[in-house]
């Protein structure tokens, strides 16, 4: 058994820029960008939660199912020695994907009964945009970090408009710091970003703008 680390941690890489690229990365894997983007939206969202939830029930359904159950599975591998928190290497990542996949797909099924729009249609993204990841990785190591910034970030575009145009900046700071910490090229980490982009755009035209 070995502890829990990220892949970066194993490189000869150190300094200020590291430091500040470290900062950036372990605050902004797809868990806790579902956990920020989540809560933005059940305490602000413009259409509301539906007629049975409220901020607290929305909660407790969108935590355990859309942050902490993906990334058991991961924590316990890594705790067993067998990957890293970063999943690096691209042949290990598919079995961790689809029990993602099983866990956005429950969140959405529940959130759709429930009539809660705003999130039925969050997990939905996730569930095609991390559906797209796996597919890509089959053929290319894309950024994870980037995909789970560039698609939650396209869903607040949508659903906020221009008023929550930093997320661009996120989306420049996660492609810069992925690629100094040696984790991707540059070319993988922008694929990243721009897959979950591409991937988001048709999901929320169909299931959100014309439901």
């Amino acid at each position: 058994m070995s502890s829990l680390k990220y892949n970066d941690e194993g490189l000869d890489i150190s300094g200020t820029i590291i430091q500040g690229a470290r900062v950036i990365s372990r605050l902004t894997p797809a868990p806790l960008i579902n956990l920020y983007v989540g809560m933005i939206m059940v305490y602000t969202s413009p259409i509301g939660l539906g007629p049975m939830l409220n901020p607290a029930m929305a909660l407790l359904i969108l935590i355990p199912g859309m942050v902490i159950l993906p990334i058991i599975p991961i924590i316990y591998a890594a705790w067993r020695g067998h990957t890293d928190l970063d999943v690096s290497d691209r042949e290990t990542r598919a079995k961790f994907f689809a029990f993602s996949l099983v866990c956005y797909a429950l969140v959405y099924v529940i959130f759709s009964l429930l009539e809660c729009l705003i999130l039925a249609v969050l997990s939905a993204a996730y569930f095609t945009v991390t559906s797209g990841v796996m597919i890509a990785t089959l053929k290319s190591k894309v950024s994870v970090h980037g995909a789970g910034v560039g698609g939650p970030g396209t869903a607040l575009l949508i659903v906020y408009g221009w008023i929550a145009w930093p997320v661009i900046i996120l989306w420049i700071a996660v492609i810069w710091s992925r690629t100094v910490l040696k984790q991707h090229s540059l070319r993988q980490a922008f694929a990243g970003v721009m897959l979950g982009i591409l991937i988001t755009l048709p999901t929320y035209w169909f299931l959100y703008l014309c439901p």
